[in-house]
């Protein structure tokens, strides 16, 4: 499916994030949702396209087009695009058939998710947003995925300047906030993120003011130069939002020296949520990487054979756990992005996951550190051999 300025719904706009040829790779998203997410609805495109393509650009009414101002208001059913600065180069950089499948956290000890959960009510003390208790609420992991593919994330990053060197362990408190049960369900199959401002696009003044919490605990505070802001990317029902509002602020002990969660990951998963909702044409940028692939190591039998590539069992698996009930109520646009994708001819489609692993790992930044690693590893390779002594055969 491609786009154009007819095809838009009434009530929606388009941010193209890749055209190749007559197809596109592109957002499709409310206008009532964007405006109740952000006051300036130009920039909240721009942080999308930087979140989900990891380098920063400009908003454009071509692809090749100039620049127009982030300050105005949107067009209903206009098409934009979003422009690199310094262009896309999509040589890949991360080879996503290596990577190994991604398998949900639930499948942990309890014990490991009991000590994450302890770690994270340290210094959360209860849920950060609604207030609630142990006993309603759960450890939340901002990244869900396994040990590989969250290392894939942090090592393939953009250009932050948060220091994150030291983040590889998936129940580090940076991958996780504890939250009330009806957020975690909410976020799991990404109908709701957290949109950390201000960041390199938003400032704290661009998003709706937070929803006043009747009580709050006298141990914890709202950081004072940031927002945690939660936000519902697919309208769940009054029913919720009655309980967990839109735009709900996040609260801290007081005086913690703790960390807080995460801006790479958290801008990673708005990224993620925002393709799954509202992406189109995801087989747009699957066939313009189609990179030469490496060999892939065969590992020694365990159990029934698989074949190559078929990954449609734990994708499968991985969809069901996301969204066990189905579309959200009261939701139009539930299922209605990335999750829709379906396989063809043997061959996985990609997800959001893999689409801003992509991206990201695309990116400069990224590649001048996995060179800087090759170069490394080679130069270690070289010491190794000169000190291991000739022997004559």
């Amino acid at each position: 499916m491609s786009s154009s300025g007819s095809s838009v719904p009434k009530g929606h706009v388009e941010l193209v994030l890749l055209s190749e040829g007559d197809s596109e790779f592109y957002l499709q998203i409310p206008l009532d949702i964007i405006s109740s997410l952000c006051l300036t609805p130009r920039k909240y495109l721009l942080f999308l396209g930087w979140c989900i393509l990891g380098v920063e650009g400009v908003l454009a009414l071509e692809h090749d087009g100039d620049r127009i101002d982030t300050d105005g208001d949107l067009d209903d059913q206009e098409v934009y695009h979003y422009v690199p600065v310094a262009g896309l180069d999509l040589v890949h950089a991360v080879d996503l058939e290596v990577i190994k499948l991604r398998t949900d956290v639930p499948s942990e000890s309890t014990q490991t998710r009991d000590e994450f959960c302890n770690n994270l009510l340290e210094r959360d003390v209860c849920c950060v947003w609604t207030g609630v208790g142990r006993a309603f609420g759960t450890g939340l992991h901002i990244v869900p995925y396994k040990q590989d593919w969250f290392r894939l994330i942090v090592e393939n990053r953009p250009n932050y300047s948060e220091n994150v060197t030291a983040l590889g362990d998936i129940n580090d408190i940076r991958n996780g906030v504890f939250a009330n049960t009806l957020i975690h369900n909410g976020f799991g199959p990404r109908f709701a993120a957290v949109l950390k401002t201000p960041n390199p696009i938003l400032k704290t003044k661009d998003i709706p003011p937070r929803h006043i919490r009747r009580h709050i605990s006298e141990d914890v505070s709202f950081p004072s130069r940031s927002r945690y802001t939660l936000q519902w990317l697919v309208d769940p029902g009054e029913d919720v939002t009655s309980m967990i509002p839109n735009n709900s602020d996040a609260a801290f002990r007081k005086n913690t020296r703790k960390s807080k969660p995460s801006d790479l990951l958290l801008h990673y998963n708005y990224g993620a949520a925002a393709l799954k909702c509202w992406g189109r044409g995801l087989e747009v940028l699957q066939n313009s990487a189609n990179p030469p692939r490496p060999p892939v190591p065969v590992p020694a039998p365990t159990g029934p054979s698989r074949t190559k590539h078929d990954r449609k069992p734990v994708i499968r698996k991985l969809r069901a756990a996301r969204d066990p009930g189905g579309a959200v109520a009261g939701s139009s646009t539930a299922g209605a992005g990335t999750g829709e994708s379906v396989e063809s001819e043997g061959q996985a489609m990609w997800d959001e996951d893999d689409a801003i692993l992509f991206f990201w790992g695309n990116s400069q930044a990224a590649k001048e550190r996995h060179l800087k690693k090759i170069i490394e590893n080679t130069r270690r390779m070289e010491q190794w051999r000169g000190g291991v002594p000739q022997v004559s055969v």
